[in-house]
Parts: structure tokens; sequence; C-alpha cells
């Protein structure tokens, strides 16, 4: 970490400082040297945490403490103001002040595609996302997902089994894996040359709220998104949502005969994103309805190739 990130990082560990105050001081001029009485005076909530009797020291040893589990794990925190911190999820408007990584660094390129879906796919949804994921990741794209089951975990192994990297956006602390049986997982993501990433501090254990949350990074790191398969009231929705608020594309793979046939709840989603009229789009998707334009329906293996093509000429920020 740079001087001004380690110094915005001991001052998120005081009391009362959000990432709102801390993306203010970030652009004030010798933040990272300041004493503990200069700081008092650059913002009303900091000097309100700093009143409390030896607060600043406290806060510089829970910083040290998080720096220090996170070397017993050859982990690393990241600051927004770091120059190695992913520019795609800098360029969000909520972007996390700090990212703690495991993992190496250079799967976190611009070179990414979210893919997203149930905890529960039908037999045609796996097979959607092992041939889409086997095709970018093979292509040099890295797989970016939740570790979650079902779509996420076949996205991830189905990554590794191409020879391609993965990343996996968690919603707690490094210090656990959730689901637990992906503990092994995780685990060969990292042997493999990808990554685990989470917003939130060592000793965080997962909440549902944090789930929301984590799923706003997917979208963050990547260009793009696929959303393969999805009841109408999916978590994986979030990240979707996200990718257009963000002016990401969003591509949906088409349900198939069998699984219409089936009125298989996991594909009312992805229906009607490919079929429905733009009203009932922008009810699902809660967002304007410019944004419908980067929404990509895929029928078939071509598809992936022109959609590669968008991804490729895309330029966020």
């Amino acid at each position: 970490m740079t001087p001004l990130a380690w110094r915005l990082f001991e001052i998120s560990h005081l009391r009362g400082v959000g990432p709102k105050t801390l993306r203010g001081l970030a652009a004030r001029p010798r933040l990272a040297s300041a004493s503990v009485e200069d700081l008092r005076w650059m913002d009303a909530r900091l000097a309100r945490a700093l009143k409390e009797p030896g607060a600043f020291e406290q806060a510089q040893s829970l910083a040290e403490l998080q720096l220090e589990q996170a070397d017993r794990q050859d982990a690393f925190i990241l600051s927004s103001v770091d120059p190695d911190f992913p520019r795609l999820l800098r360029m969000t408007d909520d972007a996390p002040m700090f990212a703690f990584v495991r993992g190496a660094l250079a799967s976190l390129g611009e070179k990414s595609i979210g893919v997203i879906g149930t905890q529960e796919p039908s037999h045609h949804g796996v097979l959607t996302t092992e041939r889409l994921t086997q095709y970018f990741a093979g292509r040099g794209w890295t797989i970016v997902s939740g570790l979650a089951l079902g779509c996420d975990a076949a996205a991830h192994r189905a990554a590794i089994a191409a020879g391609g990297k993965t990343v996996a956006v968690l919603a707690h602390g490094l210090q656990t894996v959730a689901p637990l049986q992906h503990a092994e997982l995780a685990v060969e993501i990292v042997a493999m040359g990808g990554a685990l990433v989470t917003e939130y501090a060592y000793g965080v254990e997962p909440a549902p709220h944090q789930f929301v949350q984590r799923d706003r990074i997917q979208a963050g790191l990547c260009k793009g998104v696929v959303l393969v398969q999805s009841d109408l009231d999916g978590a994986s929705l979030h990240a979707s949502r996200a990718a257009l608020r963000y002016g990401r594309l969003l591509a949906v793979p088409r349900p198939t005969w069998a699984d219409i046939d089936a009125a298989s709840s996991e594909i009312k989603a992805n229906l009607l994103l490919a079929d429905g009229s733009d009203e009932e789009k922008l009810k699902l998707l809660q967002c304007d309805k410019a944004a419908l334009s980067r929404i990509r329906v895929l029928s078939s293996r071509e598809d992936y190739v022109v959609w590669e093509r968008e991804l490729e000429l895309e330029a966020v920020g």
C-alpha cells in the first residue's frame, strides 16, 4: 500500500468514519504525512472520532492486525487510491475503498467477464455455463463469479479446466469460505493463478445483506456479465442490475425448449429478458430505458463470437 492508502486504511478503523468521509479525505493534500492534530481539522466526522482518548492509536493497531492477518495468508490489501487497484472497479460510483485479495493481481485485468446464475440450474444451465466459460477462458478472458453453489461453482471449475484464470468475489473476510464445501475450490482458484477478492475485513463473517453488496463488485470488475439462468427474484439479478447501472454489457442465454416446456422456474428471468416487453424488462432490471440497449441475447456459439467482439471494443471510463 502507498503511504496515502495506508493512512486511509488507518483512518477507516476509526469509529463513525465511513466510505464517504474517506473519499473526501483521499483528495486532501498531505494527508499521508498529517499529524493527528492536523487530521482533526480536515473533517468534522474525523474530529469527532478523534475526540476519544487513544482513538487513533487504537485504529492504527487494528489496521496493523489486518495487515498481519493478510501477510499470514500471503494476501494483500489494496486501496482505491493505489495504482494497482482494478481500474474497472474504480470507475464505479460505489466502489469499495479497500479490497482484500488473495492470489494473483494479474488475474484482475480488464479482459474479464462475470458468469453468474442460480444456485439450482437446470441440466442445460450447467452445460451453458461450462460451454460459455470454456469459450471465453480459452480465449484469455478472466471469469469472475461468486463461489456460490450452482452456476458460480460451475463457472469457476470450467475456467480452471480450460486452463484459464478465475476470480471469486466473496461476501465476507478472507478468513473463511462460504459455502464451506467450496473451500477446496477456493484453494484451487488461487493455486491456478486466480484470486479471491472481498471488500470485507478479516473477521467479518457471512451475512445475507453482504451477498447483495458483493454482487455489485462482481459486475464492477467486468466489462460484461452473463446471467446464465435466474428466476424472477433470483439473487443474480443484483449483479445484472449493477452491470447495467455501471454502463457494462449484459448477456442473457436464451432458454432451451426443453426448459421452457418443463416450465422451469430458474429460466423465468432469462425468458423475460429474451422475449419480454420493454416494460417487463424495466420492471425486472430497475434500470432506465437506455440501459436496455446494452442487453444481448445469446442463442448460439456464434453469438459468443459477436459478443466477444463487442466486449473487446467496449470502452469503460
